[in-house]
């Protein structure tokens, strides 16, 4: 991220944060300790498929990463393991995915996807030496499929929920994504945080970003009243949000 002044106007230009997902970047605690176990016992897996899910910004890609890690070790060669959303997945390239990867992540499925593309990318895995890896943030269960073959199959696919954040991860996930954006704060700003923001991955992950923002559109350090700022501007887009 940089300002950019024209002499009129004063502009800020986001890069992307680098977010760590090596296994030794995974905040483990009590609620998202199955998900981390399940992910881990692989390859002893009981099927050959694995729904993960939970709020958005709770890990599941940070754990589906840690999966893919995982599985390049074992091999003698690192092979190409697609990270996909649900939502590209289609008729014209379910059989590409078939034909030339063993292992595949789908993110975030919902309503919004192909289902008969999504049944038959099921049907071809069920076999042998094939893994998925499935997130959403509500248990498959719960999706209103139109399809109901697809629906019964995903039904019985093994799941780990990941809870929302206890005090333990929350403090553990404040101070990691400061670090991700090399931002190094006080016991007092991660005190008032914890105090004032709520209690969800999502907000969290936005609280920081809308704090780093503000830290370099004043170019200043993170303060207390940065922070306090950046939940205002929070709470009224939520307000906003209610309106639209």
């Amino acid at each position: 991220m940089v300002l950019y002044n024209d002499k009129t106007k004063q502009y800020m230009l986001k890069f992307a944060t680098k977010a760590y997902l090596g296994e030794e970047d995974f905040l483990v605690t009590a609620c998202n300790e199955i998900a981390y176990k399940a992910i881990n016992s692989w390859p002893y897996w009981q099927y050959f498929a694995l729904s993960l899910f939970g709020p958005a910004s709770s890990g599941k890609t940070h754990l589906a990463q840690i999966w893919i890690n995982k599985i390049q070790r074992s091999l003698p060669v690192p092979i190409e393991i697609p990270l996909l959303q649900a939502q590209s997945i289609n008729m014209k390239n379910v059989n590409k995915l078939i034909n030339n990867h063993s292992y595949l992540v789908i993110e975030n499925i919902d309503t919004n996807i192909n289902e008969e593309a999504l049944f038959h990318l099921y049907n071809a895995y069920n076999v042998p030496n094939k893994f998925i890896l499935l997130t959403s943030e509500v248990p498959l269960s719960k999706i209103a499929f139109k399809l109901p073959d697809l629906q019964s199959r995903l039904n019985i696919v093994p799941s780990a929920e990941i809870l929302m954040p206890d005090d333990e991860m929350l403090t553990a996930l404040v101070a990691k994504l400061f670090n991700d954006r090399q931002i190094i704060i006080s016991q007092e700003i991660l005190d008032y945080i914890l105090k004032h923001a709520e209690r969800s991955f999502d907000y969290i992950a936005r609280l920081i970003e809308e704090i780093d923002d503000i830290s370099w559109i004043y170019n200043r350090a993170v303060t207390i009243p940065i922070v306090k700022e950046a939940i205002t501007n929070l709470d009224k887009n939520k307000q906003l949000d209610l309106f639209i």
